[in-house]
């Protein structure tokens, strides 16, 4: 999509990719919680690192002309019926300051929705934005998302509870803008 791509990390991107996320630049300005928030996981050989892809979840790059430009992640999204079937996948997304203003964060997210859909059973992908930071036209729901709602005070930042937006995706919906726009990519 816009010539980005995902990548699983490798040893020299995930050391790169860990320092970047030591600095609360990277963070800021919806995504900064403080130090604590933020540690990143160990390396080494017993330790899946930033660059874990399982069944239970995974973080990769988001990449244009060889540099990268952030991450995606996914994860097990809330129960909604006591059974793992009815859970779907969470994703967020992590944009590093100097490709914020690109089409990164929309093709990654849009990759992202497409992996999960065409490597899973998943029936559903949802995310939550800072309700401040939230497309404000319908036209511009990323990854073809359709915003839910508002969990009102969920996200304490700022030394205050902040409201988040939150969006999903269903496979149906997916699928059929799949066949109505085709790849772009």
């Amino acid at each position: 999509m816009h010539g980005y791509s995902l990548r699983p990390y490798d040893p020299s991107t995930e050391a790169e990719m860990a320092e970047r996320l030591r600095e609360s630049e990277t963070w800021q300005p919806n995504n900064w919680f403080g130090f604590g928030y933020t540690q990143v996981p160990p390396f080494g050989p017993q330790s899946p690192g930033l660059g874990m892809i399982s069944p239970d979840g995974g973080r990769m790059r988001i990449v244009r002309d060889g540099t990268t430009a952030g991450q995606v992640s996914w994860f097990p999204g809330y129960d909604y019926g006591g059974s793992p079937r009815h859970r779907g996948w969470g994703v967020g997304l992590l944009i590093l300051p100097e490709h914020r203003r690109t089409r990164a964060a929309s093709a990654g997210l849009g990759l992202l929705i497409d992996y999960l859909f065409l490597t899973t059973t998943a029936n559903r992908v949802e995310g939550v934005t800072a309700a401040d930071a939230a497309p404000r036209s319908t036209s511009a729901m990323p990854g073809g998302m359709a915003r839910e709602g508002i969990l009102r005070s969920a996200q304490w930042r700022d030394g205050r509870w902040n409201d988040v937006a939150i969006y999903a995706i269903l496979r149906e919906e997916w699928e059929q803008r799949r066949t109505t726009t085709g790849n772009e990519d």
